[in-house]
């Protein structure tokens, strides 16, 4: 009912038998949102993305770029059986984390506890002089030739290639 009250807002999907339950909704037909009950974890992995995004602008401006592209092309959205939002950052992070030239530091998770704050000891120097242009072109050359789809496993808490 609170939901409907927003014009806003409409329901996509409910999702009631997944380990946790959750709402999928579009925000003015423009943005997904993904509305769980009773789970911290969301909040945890939001203030990890959140100080990854703030080592550098470039983080967060190839994540937009990442994520317009698939949302252009129409190949984003769990929903419609393509990766989703998260799944499409959680790619860009590790592609900066493995890129020789680049090495974006692997966050200590452990420092993580869902609260708004950045911890401090997360804060850690980090530069990238390659423009978003080179930056787009080494994501999608690493994603369509150079990472091994099948055994290879994109993990931002181990921040390497095994």
């Amino acid at each position: 009912e609170l939901l409907k009250a927003h014009a806003h807002f409409a329901v996509v999907e409910n999702i009631t038998g997944a380990t946790t339950p959750v709402i999928l909704l579009s925000f003015k037909g423009a943005l997904d949102v993904d509305l769980s009950f009773q789970n911290v974890d969301p909040l945890l992995n939001t203030q990890l993305l959140r100080a990854y995004v703030g080592l550098h602008p470039i983080v967060r401006d190839l994540v937009v770029l990442v994520k317009q592209w698939a949302k252009a092309g129409g190949v984003s959205g769990a929903a419609r059986g393509h990766l989703s939002s998260y799944s499409l950052t959680l790619m860009v992070i590790y592609f900066l984390q493995v890129e020789p030239t680049l090495q974006l530091p692997c966050l200590d998770t452990a420092l993580f506890q869902g609260r708004n704050d950045i911890p401090s000891q997360a804060r850690v120097p980090w530069t990238c002089s390659l423009s978003k242009v080179e930056l787009l072109w080494g994501f999608f050359t690493f994603y369509s030739g150079e990472f091994d789809w099948g055994s290879e496993v994109v993990s931002i808490r181990l921040g390497c290639r095994r």
